[in-house]
């Protein structure tokens, strides 16, 4: 009766995933649980410099600057393989997935594939996308809402759908010599009557 508490799944499932990082299974099953217990904190904690923060705790590579919406999923499994740059903004309820596999039975003919989500600085990606793994989105892009990124999205675009398709290009110039802009008094120019 014990042994029905794990399925034999789970049983094959987290074995292969400790033999991927060379550990014990009771060791890795802590950490695993440690990682669990940040994400579940960052999904709810009212605070986003702190939902920032318990994903860096669980190992996701963020920058500065870094806003995370609630109930965003970085991959439960290898969240290491995810790098967010300095001043990204992530919506609620996005998804990032560095791996995927097949069940039991198709393991053979698609077996599990691990590769990096890199998001450049600057990117925004709106509520309810998914971010599949190997996707680079390019410095100062938009992703549209809900849309579903499997390919590399180029700098400055804005891109959206399921997959997301660049729909545009972005003129996004230097912000900073935009921020000095809208400081600087405009002209006042009186004309006479």
């Amino acid at each position: 009766m014990a042994s029905d508490v794990v399925s034999d799944r789970d049983k094959i499932c987290f074995g292969e995933i400790a033999d991927h990082y060379h550990e014990n299974k009771l060791i890795f099953g802590i950490k695993y649980f440690r990682k669990w217990v940040l994400e579940r904190l960052a999904s709810t904690c009212p605070i986003p410099s702190w939902r920032a923060k318990f994903h860096r705790m669980r190992g996701v590579n963020i920058g500065k600057n870094v806003y995370i919406g609630y109930d965003v999923i970085f991959d439960r499994i290898h969240p290491e393989m995810i790098t967010i740059e300095d001043f990204v903004e992530i919506g609620d309820r996005c998804i990032l997935s560095s791996h995927s596999r097949g069940s039991l039975t198709t393991r053979k003919a698609y077996p599990r594939t691990i590769e990096p989500i890199i998001i450049r600085r600057g990117v925004s990606v709106n509520p309810g996308c998914i971010i599949t793994q190997g996707v680079e989105i390019g410095e100062n892009s938009i992703i549209g809402i809900g849309s579903v990124v499997s390919r590399n999205i180029s700098p400055n675009s804005l891109a959206l759908g399921f997959p997301a398709k660049v729909v545009k290009k972005l003129d996004v110039g230097d912000g900073e010599k935009n921020e000095e802009k809208s400081e600087a008094k405009p002209e006042v120019k009186s004309e006479s009557c």
